[in-house]
């Protein structure tokens, strides 16, 4: 089984290929606005280095935020149209469940403390979602919150008194407002505020057979409004707009 993989949902473009078990290549830019210009040539830049063709992909795993929504059309739409030309399968996974399990080594199999990726989501608001270590993997502990951070950090206080830990671009766009209880942010240096697509990869022994109607189950987890979508709905109510 190998795989490519990439996230599009923040500011990094981030692509790895391989499986679980054996990495054949791994890439990380800072693409900004930049990903539709910067993420087929950084497939193609992946693929030969490692000396393979997009026909000898077995799966393609592709993060549905949520985060930047044009980052993620390009991303979903990208992913979308390879497996589409491949006949290769498709599966779509949380940017902030690759977020939590970059995050899970740094809990040290300490099951209370709880995990808290955190994605800006602009407009003074964060992405985030709590999660819980359980072996080697992270599981969702809440539902996904769009928030102002300083009424995240409420929220998060009256769902648990448990220790938090958290990470993500999200951490460090508001990083003096989430230092305090019970949030506690990894250092502002640390790697693991971004997401990896090495850990949408799948174990080295997955079989998932092409259907071409599975495509249309991988979607972009926007969670609100697009701010795209709410400027089309407002020059629709005055012609002065």
């Amino acid at each position: 089984m190998q795989a490519l993989a990439f996230d599009t949902a923040t500011e990094d473009l981030s692509i790895a290929l391989g499986n679980r078990q054996e990495l054949l290549g791994e890439i990380s830019v800072k693409a900004g606005r930049s990903h539709l210009e910067l993420l087929l040539p950084a497939i193609n830049d992946l693929l030969g280095n490692a000396g393979m063709t997009a026909a000898g992909l077995d799966l393609i795993c592709v993060g549905t935020g949520p985060g930047t929504f044009s980052g993620l059309r390009v991303g979903v739409a990208t992913a979308r149209a390879l497996s589409q030309s491949l006949e290769t399968p498709l599966q779509g996974q949380s940017s902030l469940a690759a977020l939590a399990r970059g995050m899970a080594d740094f809990a040290s199999g300490n099951r209370e403390e709880l995990l808290l990726p955190v994605i800006d989501a602009r407009r003074g608001q964060v992405f985030a979602q709590l999660y819980r270590t359980d072996a080697a993997s992270v599981l969702a502990a809440s539902g996904v919150f769009c928030e102002a951070p300083q009424d995240l950090i409420g929220k998060i206080a009256a769902l648990t008194d448990r220790p938090v830990r958290a990470a993500g671009n999200g951490i460090l766009s508001y990083f003096a407002l989430f230092d305090k209880k019970p949030v506690q942010p990894l250092p502002a240096a640390d790697l693991r505020h971004r997401v990896r697509a090495v850990y949408y990869l799948p174990a080295p022994g997955l079989k998932i057979k092409y259907d071409s109607h599975d495509l249309l189950d991988v979607l972009p987890a926007y969670i609100r409004e697009p701010d795209a979508d709410k400027t089309v709905l407002l020059r629709k109510k005055g012609i002065w707009l």
